[in-house]
């Protein structure tokens, strides 16, 4: 894991996170075994200063009661690399991704500019969203209309969002794009990951990493709804 953090490093995944966070999210990457950490509860680990760094004081919490000896993760990490959606996130208009500042600081990093984004219902209903490099198809009037808890009308939306991502992207002349992770439970929460061309590379190229750890293209994963 040593090795495969170091070429990470070298690829820039580390580069838009606070200086003082990175010793802390790679020490817990190391005694993890993994590159993503989830939300939830890990065992501390003593060589932890986060007090050291007020941004992860706000990220996670080092339990101090010796009945209690755990660090707390409030969501998952690196937190300007991995980004968490649920339902709600997403149906609302505009989305409620943009009130993440994580991901509100990556995507102004690779030029979109969060403050101009807003959004409008056209004539036919269907929502859009207004950004500094074009107008985007959020979610069609057929969708909004007809609201149900149907699993594949949920991912197809999932999807078109994410897509849309990596259009906006693309239109700012960024070499990022987002991936998906994983979907868990009942509610299909998503996560995505944001990376550049050769992180993606390295993830597909190497075999060392465990296949929840393996980030995946959204065409591909979602593509049995998208086709």
């Amino acid at each position: 894991m040593k090795e495969i953090l170091k070429n990470l490093e070298e690829f820039g995944f580390y580069s838009y996170e606070d200086p003082t966070l990175v010793p802390i999210i790679q020490a817990l990457q190391l005694n993890n075994n993994s590159v993503w950490l989830r939300d939830g509860r890990y065992a501390s680990l003593n060589t932890l200063d986060i007090t050291s760094s007020s941004e992860a004081e706000e990220l996670m919490h080092n339990a101090t009661d010796e009945s209690d000896n755990f660090l707390y993760l409030y969501r998952p990490l690196p937190p300007h690399r991995c980004f968490p959606f649920d339902k709600e996130d997403l149906y609302e208009y505009p989305p409620m991704i943009f009130e993440d500042d994580y991901l509100c600081n990556s995507l102004s990093r690779c030029g979109v500019i969060i403050k101009d984004v807003n959004e409008y219902e056209d004539s036919e209903g269907d929502s859009h969203l207004i950004t500094n490099v074009g107008d985007f198809l959020i979610c069609p009037y057929e969708f909004k209309s007809g609201f149900t808890q149907n699993c594949l009308k949920w991912r197809v939306v999932t999807a078109r969002i994410l897509l849309m991502l990596n259009i906006i992207l693309s239109q700012a002349d960024s070499n990022e794009s987002f991936y998906v992770l994983r979907e868990e439970g009942k509610e299909g929460d998503t996560t995505v990951v944001l990376l550049n061309p050769s992180m993606f590379k390295f993830f597909q190229d190497t075999s060392k990493l465990e296949e929840r750890d393996l980030p995946k293209p959204i065409e591909k994963y979602f593509e049995s709804i998208l086709s």
